[in-house]
């Protein structure tokens, strides 16, 4: 089950766990939305940093983009969702990112819970006059 922290503040630091969970999370919702038949691209994610790790101007374009292709292969744009960045040196990452992307994950995850909850699922059966139940 995906945790989200979405109540990031400027007293907050954002660690390698943090980094790892919200991949973790990106890639449990790629997951899901394929499960119930979305063509969601599996996004390339990194899960195992350390407190040793480095992560670079391109780890936090490709979790950008990680978020845009669900976003997109989804085809839904709730009204709460808030458009991704494309990151270029000198920009500074904030709070308010780290809460952007944890709630668009979020937002994402319990739209694509309404849409499955929506489904309408039909069964089949055999029936005749020999033969027993199966």
């Amino acid at each position: 089950m995906a945790t989200y922290k979405t109540d990031w503040s400027s007293d907050d630091y954002i660690n390698f766990g943090d980094w790892n969970r919200i991949e973790q999370n990106m890639l449990d919702l790629a997951t899901y939305l394929q499960s119930i038949q979305y063509a969601v691209p599996t996004p390339t994610v990194v899960t195992n940093r350390t407190v040793s790790s480095v992560d670079y101007l391109s780890s936090i374009n490709r979790i950008e983009t990680n978020l845009e292709a669900i976003h997109f292969a989804f085809n839904m744009t709730p009204p709460e969702y808030l458009d991704t960045k494309v990151w270029t040196a000198g920009q500074g990452f904030t709070y308010a990112d780290v809460n952007r992307l944890e709630s668009n994950t979020q937002i994402i995850k319990t739209y694509g819970d309404l849409v499955a909850k929506s489904f309408r699922w039909s069964g089949a059966f055999t029936c005749g006059q020999e033969g027993g139940l199966y």
